[in-house]
């Protein structure tokens, strides 16, 4: 059961996840009331409510006098929503839907994040406004939920977000342990990214809060880069062989077309125009994320 407040509170949904606890953190740093949410079955401390979207949502009572709520939680690998469709979209869909609906009979303003995989990437620098296209289970379930909160018009922001990158972010870290030791790394010549940082993304969802801007607000790094583009830069960076570097295509690993759009990039006009942010170059984003 969620605890009551006094005071207007900020609730992340999804405090132990990647955005989730980043936001958390910086809110608590700069002296907001505010409360997550956590599927740990015992929660550590008195602002962290239990919360699993995976069962049954019935009984949720919400805490009151939430001024806004900032949707974090929820099954994001896209693997895993295409093994299991109807498992990931009670969690995704039916369970956030349920959520926001709670939500909307309070004067809560709602920040949901949601994914360029709403688009077929089939060209760059989409605009918000363009009717989605998914292609992926996860996509179809993020573009669900955003006609969904089409309802609640006025009082919702729709964050698109393309890939996340956090400080020693895994993947890049393996390959640059791998590269120090003088072994071979196998990234992807044809799947792209176009990353942006974790403090970025912070950054811009305090604006949203401190705003209240509606509509999709969209968050993109400039260009796209292939994987194997990063993997050359890293080699470069701490002086390791190119040589190292061995690319390969996704095909080869198994990876579904859908999965490694041409292009992943969103236009991003809003975001500098209205929020007055200038997402950091691509590099500046891979450097920051791997320390360097």
């Amino acid at each position: 059961m969620f605890a009551e407040n006094i005071a207007p509170v900020i609730l992340v949904v999804g405090s132990d996840s990647l955005i989730g606890g980043a936001l958390i953190n910086e809110l608590e740093r700069v002296e907001q009331r505010v409360l997550g949410t956590t599927r740990r079955g015992s929660p550590v401390r008195s602002d962290r409510l239990f919360l699993d979207l995976g069962q049954n949502s019935e009984s949720w009572q919400l805490p009151s006098r939430v001024s806004v709520a900032v949707i974090c939680a929820g099954v994001t690998k896209i693997k895993d929503c295409g093994r299991d469709p109807a498992a990931t979209s009670r969690i995704n869909v039916e369970s956030v839907i349920r959520l926001t609906n709670k939500l909307a009979t309070g004067d809560t303003f709602i920040i949901y994040l949601s994914t360029n995989q709403v688009f077929d990437g089939s060209i760059p620098n989409r605009l918000a406004d363009t009717a989605p296209s998914p292609q992926t289970e996860y996509g179809r379930q993020k573009t669900e939920v955003e006609r969904h909160l089409e309802t609640f018009a006025g009082r919702v922001s729709i964050v698109r977000l393309t890939k996340v990158l956090g400080t020693n972010e895994s993947l890049l870290k393996g390959w640059l342990d791998a590269l120090r030791k003088g072994e071979v790394i196998h990234p992807f010549k044809d799947m792209v990214m176009s990353p942006v940082p974790l403090s970025f993304v912070v950054t811009t969802l305090g604006k949203i809060i401190e705003t209240r801007l509606t509509g999709i607000v969209q968050v993109s790094g400039e260009i796209d880069v292939t994987y194997a583009d990063v993997a050359y830069h890293l080699a470069t960076r701490i002086g390791a062989s190119s040589e190292l570097v061995q690319p390969i295509s996704y095909a080869a690993a198994g990876v579904q077309s859908e999965s490694a759009p041409p292009y992943t990039t969103l236009d991003t006009g809003r975001l500098r125009a209205e929020l007055g942010l200038n997402p950091p170059g691509v590099w500046t984003t891979i450097d920051s994320a791997i320390g360097l």
